[in-house]
């Protein structure tokens, strides 16, 4: 979901006691998804809503193009990005981030105009951060869809069961070692007719 440029800056320059002085910039930096490419702009609270919404701006100053390492500097244009992220105690975290799509720099290359990517922050056209990314996938594998739902949903990160199963299919398995002794186990669906095999580590 996309958000224009205006209105975003209308939040960073509106009077409001809900905005964070500037003397707490540098604590709140710390709690950005990527601290090296992102620069913190505005806070703004919402106290009915729960939500912390913070403006932020990509600080790379080259980036390469995605089909080839060419680096290039030349900026097309800009545009809002919104990221939902980690909750901040009982507040749920919007991140409205500033980012440029910029013109290819090798003029053999098919990609003439690309957007920016931020991997330490999200994946290319991702609608949450890495980082909640991660945790929803860790809820969805230790407790399931429903149950770890409702969990998410107390810790401030709320999500569908659907959606958190869904996580779990498009996630990696985690690396182990090759196993070193394997077990063979044989069954029948329906004795006579169809058999199953099982290979245990």
């Amino acid at each position: 979901m996309g958000l224009s440029l205006s209105y975003c800056y209308r939040l960073l320059n509106k009077e409001d006691s809900t905005f964070v002085s500037r003397h707490l910039t540098k604590v709140l930096c710390r709690l950005l998804p990527d601290t090296t490419t992102l620069r913190l702009d505005a806070c703004h609270v919402e106290e009915a809503a729960a939500q912390i919404t913070l403006l932020v701006t990509s600080i790379q100053t080259m980036v390469p193009c995605p089909l080839c390492p060419r680096l290039t500097r030349r900026v097309h244009s800009r545009y809002i990005r919104t990221l939902a992220d980690l909750p901040w105690a009982a507040y749920q975290v919007r991140l409205h981030m500033q980012v440029r799509k910029f013109f290819g720099g090798t003029p053999a290359c098919p990609r003439r105009i690309f957007t920016e990517r931020l991997p330490a922050v999200a994946a290319p056209w991702a609608r949450r951060t890495g980082r909640l990314a991660r945790c929803l996938s860790a809820l969805g594998l230790a407790l399931g869809g429903e149950t770890g739902s409702q969990l998410a949903a107390q810790l401030g990160m709320p999500v569908s069961p659907a959606l958190l199963l869904r996580r779990v299919r498009s996630s990696q398995p985690p690396a182990s070692p090759a196993p070193r002794v394997g077990g063979v186990d044989d069954w029948a669906f329906h004795t006579g007719h169809r058999y199953g095999t099982l290979l245990v580590d």
